[in-house]
């Protein structure tokens, strides 16, 4: 692992030798309260919200513990996503790419951070297939037909970042929907009277664009990125249920004539699944056309949604699919470049899955013999871990097999075996992560509808 480690560090561009820059400059709070250091490491807590202030987030103990261990590229505290991608070889996957660009903010003698990561509501108008109650309150309303969540983030919350805005350099907004979400609209305010060259970035579903919105983007240094699953009206609308085409394309149009008046690079994210791995080379291709940078995210849940579940032989079919269609027109526009290695990474991605799908044996198990093998899993986890004593690695054993045995009662045994077949393919510190700091209903939500 440490060879890997060291090749891993040498690919990479920033300046400061680690291995991860997101603790030493960034804070995330997400819509459940966790705060976290960015959107991968789930499971290491720095506290939860209103329970922990934010001051109390970046100058606790916890945050000094894994910076200490970032310091030493030690991956063991929460990591666990960008470990097992650098094990891999996949180094343009790993999460920790994503917060390289903080190089050119990180100050050692600030002891402040300069980037928050905001996903601060619900409220949103789609209803998303890969999406969930917690992230969607129409979906929370019509699909799992149940009360809303109500996210924590309250006046007072805006008063304690009163302190950090003025040494950020950006701030991004996450939603639900970033502008259907009135907390964002009041924290915006704030950042243009403390802090008005501060960076605000927004990445938003693109259905959403009045006047107000455009007023709100002359006033601030606003970036926008937009996020789209389809490239064409079907496939589009049966992923972004609620969504009008026609409509996206004309505020999609909006969007990327802002970004070129501020000389901003256009972003849109994309969501590689299931439902529309085969309009990937239309959408590199539509975003070459156009000089968009396209960013992909990784579904790894819910199992009905992600590539990774697929089995070996459509997993050779989609990597083949692409390799015969990749665009490489226009190969020396800098967006088109950054765009190709972009696709070539997804096929090694694909080309890992396949691999990984090679030495799965468990379809042929039983009920009994799968949840064995779960709990032995978790146990393994819990016995080589560093971030527990070992009192406490018991308890959160017992807790974490106490929920998964909750979840698998409410279902037939069919549906359990699909349940348990996902979670041992699935990351284990992932599946901790959301075992230790959701509810039980929250994740049996996700994982009932993820393998119907």
């Amino acid at each position: 692992m440490q060879s890997q480690i060291t090749k891993y560090k040498n690919s990479k561009k920033n300046n400061s030798n680690k291995i991860c820059l997101a603790p030493f400059a960034s804070l995330r709070f997400t819509v459940s309260g966790n705060i976290q250091v960015c959107c991968f490491n789930r499971l290491y807590l720095l506290g939860k919200y209103p329970d922990t202030s934010i001051y109390e987030a970046w100058h606790g103990k916890k945050h000094e513990i894994l910076k200490s261990a970032i310091e030493n590229s030690d991956l063991t505290l929460g990591c666990g996503y960008c470990k097992e991608s650098i094990e891999n070889g996949l180094f343009k996957s790993v999460g920790a790419n994503n917060y390289d660009y903080l190089d050119s903010y990180y100050d050692k003698n600030n002891i402040m951070p300069t980037m928050f990561d905001f996903e601060l509501g619900n409220n949103c108008n789609l209803e998303c297939i890969m999406c969930n109650g917690e992230n969607s309150a129409l979906i929370r309303k019509n699909r799992e037909n149940k009360l809303p969540y109500n996210p924590p983030y309250d006046i007072t919350f805006i008063k304690q970042l009163d302190e950090f805005i003025p040494h950020l350099k950006e701030a991004r907004f996450v939603g639900g929907e970033p502008f259907l979400i009135d907390l964002n609209y009041q924290i915006w305010e704030r950042i243009i009277e403390l802090n008005p060259s501060c960076k605000i970035t927004i990445l938003t579903n693109g259905t959403i664009l009045n006047n107000k919105i455009k007023t709100l983007l002359t006033k601030g240094h606003f970036e926008v990125s937009v996020s789209a699953d389809g490239i064409t009206k079907t496939t589009y609308e049966k992923i972004r249920k609620n969504a009008n085409f026609e409509e996206f394309k004309i505020n999609l149009d909006y969007f990327i004539k802002h970004s070129k008046l501020i000389k901003y690079t256009t972003f849109l994210n994309f969501c590689p699944m299931i439902h529309n791995w085969f309009e990937i080379p239309g959408m590199y291709k539509f975003c070459n056309k156009n000089n968009i940078q396209i960013i992909t995210h990784t579904v790894i849940f819910p199992p009905n949604s992600a590539l990774w579940t697929l089995p070996q032989n459509k997993l050779e079919k989609i990597r083949t699919f692409l390799i015969k269609n990749n665009p490489k027109e226009l190969i020396s526009k800098k967006i088109t470049k950054t765009n190709n290695i972009s696709y070539l990474s997804l096929i090694n991605q694909i080309t890992n899955w396949i691999e990984n799908s090679k030495t799965n044996n468990n379809n042929q198990l039983s009920f009994i013999e799968l949840k064995n093998n779960f709990n032995k899993k978790l146990l393994n986890y819990f016995n080589n871990s560093k971030m527990y004593d070992d009192e406490t690695k018991k308890i959160n054993y017992k807790n974490n097999v106490s929920k998964i045995e909750n979840i698998l009662s409410q279902l037939d045994e069919m549906s359990s075996i699909k349940v348990l077949n996902f979670l041992i393919s699935f990351s284990t510190e992932l599946i901790i992560a959301e075992l230790e700091n959701s509810t039980t209903d929250k994740v049996s939500e996700r994982l009932k509808y993820g393998i119907k």
